[in-house]
């Protein structure tokens, strides 16, 4: 073939391909695959780092109330205004350095987004609190009020207890009208289930027990989260002590410290040291009241009809920290149809994408469409 055919082939398929691109659905048929590919490998710099230009990466800080939030906002180099989206992380010390974060929101914002990752102290502390709640709301406010972005195209991300938290912001009456869709990977939906299953591996399936060896660290942190809603001082720093000699040392003897709490201390201890669940369940009806209210006020449970963003739920059916059956009870809660698009994921661990071969070509092909969809809906929501 000569040389002048060759790039006269060349040029037609730029303009094809630039056409096809100019499509809207075609656009974003395109980069949701991009996005699933830089999710599979968010170490390396996929396709999408690849083809689009780097997005600007800026440090801002704003009020919500009395505290001062900073936060990584990420958006397209170029037009605007862009749809949004908030980022929240999970408990990880590193926050919103997080690398999976990053690339997330390096790549969300080379697709056309503006992404605000925020720093929140409590959850790098692995502190949970109803301030997170609040810090999440105001930072929606915060992005759907830039001019990068439109203000009737924010969504919210959370991730594993995040995502419960994203909730329960979702359903505040300040914003609730205005979210347009929460993307939760692997989310709860009532703390006291998977309090049962990090202590004891049991979750309920259709009314069944059902045992999948958990994470040994969640109970530790969830104690770290909880110790100082124990009113016993003595027993606050004692429980303390205890979990983090487990962090450390996951087989560390802590007789002696046990043998240090009192009453209430111990009840705590032995409800998180339990292997039977149904003995788990009468536990949580004698915590201390401060952790009882604790459990409810962050459990989106009964608050679902507070909600009005179309749910975007994904969920790793072998996750050992947070049973997938929560994120059914949060999309059987706000009613399947057309606003819950919910996706139970056999590439998943917890939060982390695992996209493993060996299990037949049909299952793989089937897994890859509800990621695809997954990916698709995301985008859609902003772009469409």
């Amino acid at each position: 073939m000569r040389a002048g055919t060759t790039r006269k082939l060349l040029v037609l398929a730029l303009v094809v391909a630039a056409t096809v691109l100019a499509l809207p659905r075609a656009k974003v048929a395109v980069l949701a695959a991009m996005l699933l590919s830089e999710a599979a490998a968010p170490e390396t710099d996929g396709f999408i780092a690849r083809a689009i230009p780097d997005p600007i990466v800026e440090v801002v800080s704003y009020e919500v109330g009395d505290r001062t939030v900073v936060a990584d906002l990420y958006h397209p180099s170029g037009g605007g205004p862009h749809p949004g989206i908030v980022l929240v992380h999970g408990m990880v010390d590193v926050g919103r350095n997080d690398e999976r974060l990053m690339a997330f929101a390096d790549a969300l914002a080379r697709a056309g987004y503006a992404a605000l990752v925020p720093d929140f102290e409590g959850l790098r502390a692995f502190r949970a609190s109803l301030d997170d709640v609040e810090l999440i709301v105001g930072s929606y406010e915060y992005l759907a009020g830039t001019h990068w972005v439109r203000p009737d195209r924010v969504g919210l991300f959370g991730i594993s207890y995040s995502g419960g938290l994203a909730l329960l912001a979702a359903g505040d009456p300040r914003i609730a009208d205005r979210v347009q869709f929460c993307f939760l990977l692997g989310a709860y939906h009532d703390l006291r289930n998977v309090v049962v299953y990090i202590t004891t591996g049991y979750y309920r399936d259709a009314g069944e027990w059902v045992y999948l060896e958990p994470e040994n660290f969640g109970r530790w942190v969830f104690l770290l989260n909880g110790d100082d809603l124990v009113d016993d001082p003595h027993d606050r720093d004692v429980l303390r002590a205890i979990a983090l000699a487990k962090l450390d040392d996951p087989v560390r003897d802590v007789t002696r410290e046990v043998g240090q709490l009192h009453a209430e201390g111990r009840r705590v201890f032995d409800l998180l040291t339990a292997r039977d669940p149904d003995l788990a369940v009468r536990s949580l009806e004698t915590l201390p009241p401060r952790l009882s209210r604790y459990l409810d006020a962050l459990s989106p449970r009964g608050r679902m009809g507070l909600v009005r963003a179309r749910l975007i739920l994904a969920h790793g059916r072998d996750d050992n920290m947070i049973p997938y059956t929560e994120s059914l009870a949060v999309a059987a809660e706000a009613g399947i149809g057309p606003d819950v698009h919910l996706e139970i994921l056999d590439s998943f661990r917890h939060v982390d994408l695992r996209l493993e071969r060996g299990r037949g070509l049909t299952h793989g092909a089937t897994e890859l469409a509800r990621l695809y969809s997954v990916a698709w809906d995301v985008l859609a929501e902003g772009l469409l």
